[in-house]
């Protein structure tokens, strides 16, 4: 149920990116250009966008995931989600092991766990299996 439910995301960004490059080719020069260049331009771009989540999303169900040196305890939490899907854990999963259910971890991811207090984030942490160092330096 996990796998399939973690997908989904992934499997809508496919479909927009499908959708996009539909989109693109019936994108019809008009007089001047500029209009017609513009919405190519970003058709393309959106195009760009979404190929490099999908790409992303890829790289991170392989289990590759390089954590960049992380200076301030607010810089960590865009990376829980990438951590988790690195670490194969569905957001079920990760709920099961919180205490939670999986609508709460789908509303911390949807805000990229900012609004989650710190004593959360280090459950959060210690569930999906990092340990992070914090020091403290004048």
């Amino acid at each position: 149920m996990g796998c399939d439910q973690e997908r989904r995301p992934a499997e809508r960004t496919v479909a927009q990116l499908a959708g996009f490059r539909r989109a693109l080719t019936r994108v019809k020069p008009d007089s001047a250009g500029k209009r017609s260049a513009a919405v190519r331009a970003s058709y393309e771009g959106m195009i760009r966008h979404l190929e490099d989540e999908v790409r992303e999303y890829d790289q991170l169900k392989s289990g590759s995931l390089i954590l960049p040196r992380i200076d301030r305890l607010d810089q960590v939490a865009p990376f829980i989600a990438k951590i988790r899907i690195a670490k194969a854990m569905s957001q079920t999963d990760l709920a099961r092991r919180l205490g939670v259910s999986k609508q709460v971890i789908s509303r911390y991811e949807e805000n990229d766990y900012q609004t989650v207090a710190i004593s959360r984030l280090q459950e959060i942490l210690d569930a999906v299996g990092v340990k992070a160092i914090v020091r403290l330096t004048p």
